[in-house]
This record gives structure tokens, C-alpha cells and sequence, in this order.
């Protein structure tokens, strides 16, 4: 993802040196948009899904695995009687 835009953005910003005016303006918004979702993605979204984990959450959470893949893990007694 992150190389895929940079090389976009790139790739859109050459059309900024054109001698035609809407191809100018289509390569400068076209880049700002690519550098504007690749920065959002990579530091915007993270911190939101952490700042809105517990409301989006799933309430209904199963707690017992419905099928039993590892063998269940022994407790192990300290000696507190």
C-alpha cells in the first residue's frame, strides 16, 4: 500500500509540468489526494480504531471456542491452600 501510492503520487505529479492547464490541475489534485489517503491510512485510521475499539466492538463475544483445537491448558497448583 504505502509504495503503491508514493509511486502514484509520483506518477501523477509528472502531469503537473504539462503545458496544458487541466491536465496541470489534474495531476496536482490527483497527487495531494494519493499523499492525503496514504498519510490518513497510515496514522488517522490506526488511532481511530483504537480510540473507538469498545464501541464498535462485538457485544456478543463468544468466550468457549466452539471447537477444540489445542489440547485445554493445565492449571498449575502453587501450593495456596
Amino acid at each position: 500500500m504505502f509504495y503503491t501510492s508514493i509511486v502514484l503520487f509520483f506518477g501523477f505529479l509528472v502531469f503537473t509540468v504539462s503545458s496544458f492547464g487541466g491536465t496541470i490541475a489534474l495531476g496536482g489534485l490527483v497527487s495531494v489526494t494519493l499523499l492525503f489517503a496514504m498519510v490518513s491510512n497510515l496514522l488517522l485510521l490506526p488511532s481511530l480504531l483504537l480510540s473507538f475499539e469498545k464501541k464498535i466492538s462485538n457485544k456478543n463475544v463468544i468466550k468457549e471456542p466452539t471447537i477444540q483445537i489445542l489440547p485445554p491448558k493445565e492449571v498449575k497448583d502453587k501450593g495456596v491452600k
